[in-house]
């Protein structure tokens, strides 16, 4: 099977899963026309120096929070890459709250630092404290204060909310850390909002923090960047602004009801467009399996469950929700054949690479670390996808 044929099959199904265009079912990108795919003639501008029609949009994205936006086409990571260099100094440390995406730990690698465990107590002056809000699933971390603190002692705030850029779109959803004092806070449209992946959006308080930014976003992102991903940006930004959530709340509502009387359990989080789900009796990996042998693609499984990134449903959508609901109730939850990989000889040795499952992306064993493979067992069984295994396995020439 090529790439286009594969790509035919996944966008065919029911989408539960990120860009939040749900295979262009939620939005208006069809009137992005693939002729809008150019490059940066007169006319248009420059994406690391705007001066017209970007910085128009830039600004039209900054000013209701007084900050500096700035498009950014490569993912939040580009945002993450550029801001830890920017707040980097000879002499100060970086420091985590909560799971954190393995952008944070590779942007520190190439400056020989490794992100530390928050400790209030620990920040000094220049100290930089990464907080990730909303979680891959969903919950929402009470740091408003704890921001003000961080900045109190002379510290530095970035707030990595890439699944939080459809927050405070009406009264009920959660609150966005934008209006906190954090120094940067990153969103990625794509992942809730209906934008092309990689579509997302740097906000900075101080422009002196932005300037040294666009130096380092200038160096990180690809000098072509895809005007199809910033016409969506703006086309997503626009859908925010109009959103009334009346039929996303109805549908919601009806979809979690009709989850129960299939004996599926709903767990509800800080977010309402996300939702975790289990089946008694049953390992979420053997749900998750089953969904898509139904046609149903969801965002990820974990030990806690499936995780659903609900479609921001809204007039005239395109979503084919009575499609979803009798795929759920077709669906036969069957056990899954477990992977019987080896990796037994991996226990104790060091980590040659960060062993990382993806998604969420958020790094289990860092490069250097001894590696205790009853971390691994369950993701290695329920063949999860796991980013740095095979680079290891290699290295101490294991063979499975």
């Amino acid at each position: 099977m090529d790439l286009q044929d594969a790509l035919k099959k996944v966008s065919s199904g029911i989408s539960m899963h990120v860009p939040g265009h749900k295979n262009n079912t939620i939005g208006f990108l069809s009137d992005i026309k693939i002729d809008y795919d150019l490059t940066e003639v007169p006319g248009l501008d420059n994406l690391h120096e705007p001066e017209d029609v970007l910085k128009e949009l830039n600004d039209t994205l900054g000013s209701p929070y007084n900050r500096y936006a700035q498009l950014v086409v490569n993912g939040s990571t580009t945002g993450m890459l550029a801001s830890i260099h920017a707040l980097n100094h000879q002499n100060n440390n970086f420091f985590y709250i909560d799971d954190a995406h393995k952008s944070l730990y590779n942007g520190l690698s190439l400056l020989d630092k490794t992100p530390l465990e928050f400790r209030l107590s620990h920040i000094k002056k220049g100290d930089v404290v990464v907080i990730t809000s909303p979680t891959y699933y969903g919950d929402v971390l009470d740091v408003k204060d704890t921001i003000t603190d961080v900045k109190q002692r002379g510290g530095y705030v970035i707030v990595d909310e890439a699944h939080g850029a459809h927050f405070s779109m009406t009264e009920n959803f959660p609150s966005s850390l934008i209006d906190s004092d954090a120094d940067v806070v990153i969103q990625s449209y794509h992942k809730m909002l209906p934008s092309l992946t990689g579509a997302s959006v740097t906000f900075v308080k101080d422009k002196s923090i932005h300037d040294r930014m666009m130096h380092y976003i200038n160096i990180i992102e690809t000098s072509s960047p895809n005007y199809l991903v910033m016409a969506s940006i703006e086309s997503a930004q626009r859908f925010y602004n109009t959103f009334d959530d009346l039929i996303f709340l109805k549908k919601r509502e009806q979809l979690i009801h009709h989850l129960k009387q299939c004996d599926i359990s709903v767990e509800t989080v800080d977010d309402p467009a996300k939702i975790v789900l289990n089946k008694e009796g049953h390992s979420p990996y053997d749900l998750e399996r089953s969904l898509r042998n139904v046609n149903i693609y969801s965002e990820m499984v974990s030990e806690r469950g499936v995780l659903w990134c609900l479609p921001l449903w809204h007039d005239n959508d395109r979503y084919p929700f009575e499609q979803l609901l009798e795929a759920i109730r077709n669906l036969t939850v069957k056990e899954l054949d477990e992977i019987t990989i080896d990796i037994s000889e991996l226990h104790g040795k060091r980590a040659v690479e960060t062993i990382t499952p993806y998604p969420p992306g958020v790094p289990l064993i860092l490069a250097g670390e001894v590696i205790d493979i009853n971390r691994l067992d369950e993701f290695v069984r329920k063949n999860v996808k796991i980013e740095g295994l095979r680079k290891n396995l290699e290295y101490y020439n294991i063979e499975v």
